[in-house]
C-alpha cells in the first residue's frame, strides 16, 4: 500500500495539483483559490494559463513539486500572490512588486481611465504623482504622454527603488523620482519653485485609520507596508496636506486635472463645496468644469476627489 501511495504521489498531474491546491486554499478562505493555484503553478512550470489547461494530464517531476509546495506554503501563510511571484499586472503594465510597496489595486485604474478619457486630445507637459508607491500611475501616464515630464514623489526610498525598477521594466525614461514627505509644506514650496504648475496631478496617499488597519485581513496587515496605508486624523491628514498645499501654491495650471484616491466618503470631509457626484463610466462623462466633484468606483463608492480646469 505504501508503494502504491508513493507512486500515485509521484504521478500527480496538473489537474490533480490544481484540484488539491484549490481545495486547500478554499479551506483557508482565501479570496481567489483557483486563480491563486493557477498563478503559482504557472510560475513553477513557466506556463501561460492556456498552456496549463492544454497540459492538464502532465505529471509534475520532483523538483517542480518541491518548488510548488514552497509557494503554496507561502500563500497559506497569507502572503499575497503578487509578492510570491514578484509581479502584478495593472492597466497595461507588468510591474515588479515586493513588500516595499503596496500592491496596485484595480480601483486605482479609475483615476487613470478618467484622465485618459478627458485628456485624450491634449498634450500635457508636466505631470505630478504624489505617493507614487510602485510607480504604477506615474509610469502609465509617462507611457501615455511620452512628451511629458513626470515627477513621482514618495516618502519611502524603498518604494522609489521599486518604482525605478518598474520604469525600466516598462521602458519609461521621462520620470524624475523625488524622495519627500508630502505632509510637509517645504515639498510644495520646492515643487512651485522648480516647476511652477502642473497639467496633471494624481495622488494616492495613505487614508486608512489605525482602527481600520487593525481590522484588515492578515494578507494586507501582515505583509503590505503600514506606512503606505495608515494616516492620522481619521485617515485624512496626508490628503488634507496635499489638497491645501496644491491650492495654496497654485500648483494646478488653469486647464489641469487633479485626481486623488481616498476611502469612501472621505472626499466630502476634505471639500465641503463638492458640487457633483459622477458615477464611474458615465456615458457622457458629464463633468463640472472648474469645480470640485467626486467620482465613484465600480461599487458606487465615492472615493475619488477631482477637479478639471477649463
Amino acid at each position: 500500500m505504501h508503494v502504491e501511495q508513493e507512486k500515485k504521489e509521484q504521478l500527480w498531474t496538473v489537474r490533480e495539483i490544481l484540484n488539491w491546491t484549490t481545495k486547500r486554499f478554499n479551506e483557508k478562505e482565501l479570496e481567489t483559490p483557483l486563480l491563486d493555484a493557477q498563478l503559482l503553478l504557472c510560475k513553477v512550470l513557466n506556463f501561460t494559463k492556456i498552456q496549463l489547461y492544454i497540459e492538464m494530464d502532465k505529471p509534475l517531476n520532483e523538483q517542480e513539486k518541491s518548488q510548488f509546495r514552497t509557494l503554496v506554503k507561502r500563500r497559506l501563510s497569507g502572503e499575497p500572490v503578487a509578492y510570491i511571484l514578484n509581479e502584478k499586472y495593472w492597466h497595461n503594465l507588468k510591474l515588479f512588486v515586493d513588500k516595499r510597496v503596496l500592491i496596485p489595486r484595480p480601483e486605482t485604474e479609475s483615476i487613470l481611465d478618467f484622465i485618459l478619457q478627458n485628456k485624450k486630445n491634449s498634450d500635457p507637459k508636466i505631470i505630478l504623482d504624489l505617493c507614487t508607491g510602485s510607480g504604477c500611475l506615474a509610469i502609465a501616464l509617462a507611457k501615455e504622454f511620452p512628451n511629458a515630464q513626470v515627477i513621482g514623489v514618495d516618502i519611502s526610498n524603498d518604494a522609489l527603488a521599486v518604482a525605478k525598477i518598474n520604469a525600466e521594466l516598462n521602458s519609461v525614461n521621462n520620470i524624475e523620482w523625488l524622495n519627500a514627505d508630502v505632509s510637509h509644506i517645504k515639498v510644495f514650496q520646492e515643487l512651485k519653485s522648480k516647476y511652477n504648475g502642473f497639467d496633471i496631478i494624481v495622488a494616492n496617499p495613505p487614508y486608512v485609520t489605525e482602527n481600520e488597519w487593525l481590522k484588515l485581513t492578515p494578507t494586507v496587515k501582515e505583509f503590505e507596508p503600514k506606512l503606505a496605508l495608515v494616516a492620522l486624523d481619521e485617515g485624512l491628514i496626508i490628503g488634507f496636506s496635499i489638497l491645501k498645499n496644491i491650492e495654496d501654491f497654485s500648483l494646478l495650471s488653469s486647464h489641469a486635472i487633479f485626481a486623488m484616491e481616498m476611502a469612501d466618503k472621505q472626499p466630502q470631509k476634505l471639500k465641503s463645496e463638492i458640487t457633483k457626484i459622477i458615477q464611474y463610466n458615465h456615458p457622457a462623462w458629464d463633468i463640472p468644469i472648474n469645480e470640485w466633484f467626486t467620482l465613484c468606483d465600480w461599487e458606487r463608492k465615492e472615493r475619488f476627489l477631482l477637479h478639471v480646469g477649463s
